[in-house]
């Protein structure tokens, strides 16, 4: 069984990208990274793979650009919401269903890279696919609308599936595909953000949609076939200087909460560095 992990690395996930993929070998059982990316990595300008290369070994790591993703898939283009504060917000999900599409393996791992695991994380529990869950944690009544109006279906656990680590067989998102058109008669991509009801008391911009890929993929998974659950323990921090006060006896994950991104691990475009990459790291060097 072929198993891929798909990586979603915006500029401003440069520098938590660097950190991140230091603690790889506590993931098991993947065999091959694409980092998807909305960064210039042309022939002529490798930039994200000349700067990753300063910190990581990328001589395994595949490269696909949203470029690319618009023109497979130019439905996803339909998530950019005119006059939505989040910008890419949206888009980005969509790239992330769009990912599983896109990949040719058995199962794909989906990842952001502002969290990382500091205790091993097995992918399987025996024959069960094993997820992530944050417990008895709900978010925007929205998600779980969504679930009702494309798919017919209801919440299937009281816990989040919101915890930045995503597996997922290809046969699912394949049902799954099937079943958005089927029932709504369009792209699945289109069934989806067109199902998602506006909230008309949103902030600064009213009627703007909530929408979490991790809860449309989990819940219908459970629809699909038995899983494990294994609680997330995150330790989230909100400035980098208190990312040294996590310990892995309590914790599983580390994960960046930082409301300005001042505050967290630091990229200089000019220089193409983690300005505080080696003090960060002299915090974090005793979960390896």
């Amino acid at each position: 069984m072929k198993v891929a992990r798909a990586l979603f690395v915006a500029h401003y996930r440069i520098p938590h990208t660097c950190l991140s993929l230091q603690f790889d070998h506590y993931i098991q059982g993947i065999d091959e990274t694409y980092i998807f990316t909305n960064c210039e990595n042309t022939e002529d300008n490798p930039f994200l793979d000349r700067v990753l290369s300063k910190y990581l070994d990328t001589s395994q790591y595949k490269y696909v650009f949203d470029g690319e993703m618009d023109s497979l898939y130019p439905s996803v283009r339909n998530w950019w919401i005119p006059g939505d504060y989040r910008n890419s917000w949206l888009y980005q999900q969509a790239l992330k269903l769009a990912s599983l599409d896109y990949i040719d393996a058995d199962v794909i791992l989906i990842q952001d890279p502002d969290t990382f695991c500091i205790n091993p994380y097995n992918l399987w529990e025996g024959d069960l696919l094993k997820y992530f869950i944050l417990p008895n944690e709900t978010h925007s009544p929205a998600y779980y609308q969504t679930l009702v109006n494309a798919l017919g279906i209801e919440r299937q656990v009281p816990h989040s599936f919101v915890t930045e680590f995503m597996p997922v067989y290809k046969e699912d998102w394949l049902k799954l595909k099937h079943e958005l058109t089927a029932r709504n008669g369009c792209d699945p991509f289109d069934a989806i953000i067109n199902n998602v009801p506006e909230d008309p008391n949103s902030l600064p911009t009213p009627n703007i949609k909530w929408f979490s890929e991790y809860e449309l993929l989990g819940n219908w998974i459970m629809t699909q076939r038995d899983v494990a659950l294994q609680e997330q323990k995150r330790y989230t921090y909100k400035h980098i200087d208190n990312i040294a006060d996590c310990s892995a006896d309590e914790y599983n994950c580390i994960c960046d909460a930082c409301p300005d991104l001042a505050d967290s691990i630091v990229f200089d475009n000019n220089e193409e560095v983690v300005t505080n990459f080696d003090e960060v790291f002299e915090k974090v060097k005793k979960f390896l």
